[in-house]
């Protein structure tokens, strides 16, 4: 609502524009009056409406000293004259002082209300633009950190230094004085200017409807935030590690792990025996428990992108956290599965089973229908009940392209679309399209078009005809 001020010697004046004047209808409220000079220039000085109708003749001060005063002080009020008194001299001094207007008494509404309108229009105009979710999250990717401060300003956090926390969960978490925004399906990101209570987000973590908490171990400006924030979101994924643990406060740094160096020279050498050995070892929780979501992914792709255990790993790679537990419910379901992979022996019947078009086309039905949902090659696998390694090979083949890339190019073809014939936020779109990750839909999407998606929506908003995503080797 904008704020106006009615200020007239005469009391009967100001009550009939409060009853005349269908004040809400145009997004204003009269928030304050007065009938003197002194009155208003008290409520001008101290707490400046948005917009302003001043009597020209007031005891204390005039309409046009009130003018002056907002004129020099640049207090950005919109100011309307009204006056008996038809003089050119006062007309003349009023719209050097940037009046809107100088209306005659008695009052005709209408032209009031077009003073009014105008107004509101040069509000809208001159309003900094409030800095939406989407530009926020943009500018954390982008590590712009005068506009996530100014992000923050406008939500009340002005300190220096603020606190992290994200968490895996179906709705966002009920904490004091914090700020949440959404970072996709079931993840929510938190800042606060406090350090987090611990016993208000234990209670949080017992719900049955939040996976994990993330707690970032210390106090961040905006020049680190995107290295803690991405962290942060990681750390909410440890109960994938261990289910047990519903909060973490801390990523453990396995880079110099004797066990994940051996993991990679046995992948690197392709000794599938060696690694078979040191996978099971690693399914002891003990052995485990020294390891982060991180480098559960990291595992996961390292052995997945080994050429001889599969002829297209492309189609299996992991590209976020989510992804990686929808797939599997825990590490340990995923050190199994990468051991039956790598035991697997293929069957040379099945894959000319498989070469039909009535499997490839029901394939491609189910991905046309549930692209906007969380899918992966093992849940086509499932629905065909074929080998996924099969469904890849045969995908290539017929298709000319891998699994993973169709999918993604018709999800970026879709997001596109939604881009240029919607106004639901960049977030949403993410989501809609298949994207559970907000910051791996900014790079695909940059990748595969070579725009933003903010970028691409201001060229491109309102056209029919959209040229189709582009497509990477």
């Amino acid at each position: 609502m904008y704020q106006v001020l009615l200020a007239d010697d005469e009391q009967s004046i100001v009550d009939s524009m409060i009853h005349h004047i269908p004040w809400q209808q145009y997004g204003m409220e009269v928030a304050y009056t007065a009938t003197t000079g002194k009155q208003a220039y008290d409520v001008l000085k101290n707490t400046p409406p948005h917009i302003a109708i001043l009597d020209i003749r007031m005891p204390g001060y005039s309409g046009l000293e009130l003018c002056r005063m907002v004129s020099q002080e640049g207090l950005g009020t919109q100011i309307i004259i009204i006056s008996g008194y038809a003089e050119f001299s006062y007309a003349q001094k009023a719209i050097q002082y940037g009046v809107l207007g100088y209306c005659l008494k008695p009052v005709e509404y209408d032209e009031v209300v077009g003073l009014l309108l105008k107004a509101v229009r040069n509000l809208q105009h001159h309003a900094p633009r409030r800095i939406s979710s989407d530009d926020f999250l943009d500018a954390i990717e982008s590590q712009e950190p005068l506009k996530i401060t100014q992000y923050l300003g406008e939500h009340g956090i002005t300190q220096d230094l603020c606190y992290f926390a994200s968490s895996v969960s179906d709705t966002p978490l009920l904490l004091p004085d914090t700020l949440s925004f959404r970072i996709g399906p079931s993840q929510y990101g938190y800042i606060s200017q406090a350090p987090y209570d611990r016993n208000t987000l234990q209670e949080a973590a017992l719900s049955k409807k939040v996976s994990g908490i993330g707690l970032y171990p210390c106090p961040v400006s905006a020049d680190e935030f995107k290295p803690a924030f991405y962290k942060c979101i990681a750390m909410a994924y440890h109960f994938f590690l261990e289910p047990e643990c519903k909060i973490c406060d801390g990523l453990h740094d396995s880079s110099f792990h004797p066990m994940m160096q051996q993991i990679q020279n046995a992948v690197s050498f392709g000794e599938k025996e060696r690694l078979c050995d040191l996978l099971t070892q690693l399914k002891d929780k003990d052995c485990h428990r020294c390891l982060s979501i991180q480098d559960a992914g990291q595992l996961y792709n390292l052995i997945i992108s080994n050429p001889q255990l599969l002829a297209d790993p492309q189609d299996y790679l992991l590209y976020g956290y989510r992804q990686l537990v929808h797939e599997y419910a825990t590490f340990t379901d995923m050190l199994d599965s990468l051991l039956q992979l790598i035991n697997a022996v293929p069957d040379p019947q099945e894959e000319s089973d498989c070469l039909s078009n009535t499997y490839f086309l029901r394939i491609m039905k189910y991905i046309n229908t549930y692209y906007q949902e969380n899918i992966t090659l093992r849940d086509v696998a499932r629905v065909v009940s074929l080998n996924p390694n099969y469904i890849s090979q045969l995908f290539k083949k017929v298709a000319g392209t891998t699994f993973s890339h169709y999918l993604t190019n018709l999800r970026i073809t879709n997001a596109k679309k939604l881009l240029t014939t919607s106004d639901i936020s960049i977030n949403e779109v993410s989501m809609k399209t298949g994207f559970n990750d907000y910051f791996y839909f900014l790079k695909t999407f940059k990748k595969y078009t070579g725009h933003t998606p903010s970028e691409y929506r201001t060229i491109y908003y309102g056209q029919a005809a959209l040229l189709p995503a582009e497509t990477v080797s």
